[in-house]
């Protein structure tokens, strides 16, 4: 883990390993608080509230496991798949 300094601003977290590299870091607008969880080599980022963050605690290994089906992101619109699919949902 390494956390990245800079000026004026946030820290952000990095986390790596072999396969991947991803950033943490904090973000505010007014009064909504988001966490920005980016993947700054493939290019993906998304917010989240807390709800969201509290809903990642809610799932199972194996919804994660489903996740990584497709480890590079949704790629081309052949490859996108709507995340009711992932969990078996319509």
């Amino acid at each position: 883990m390494t956390i990245i300094h800079n000026e004026g601003q946030d820290p952000i977290i990095q986390i790596a390993n072999e396969f991947t590299v991803i950033q943490v870091s904090y973000t505010s607008t007014g009064q909504r608080e988001r966490l920005l969880v980016s993947s700054p080599r493939l290019g993906f980022q998304t917010l989240l509230d807390p709800l969201q963050l509290e809903s990642l605690t809610w799932q199972t290994p194996e919804i994660y496991s489903k996740l990584l089906d497709t480890p590079y992101g949704p790629g081309t619109e052949l490859n996108a798949r709507p995340l009711s699919a992932l969990f078996g949902k319509d």
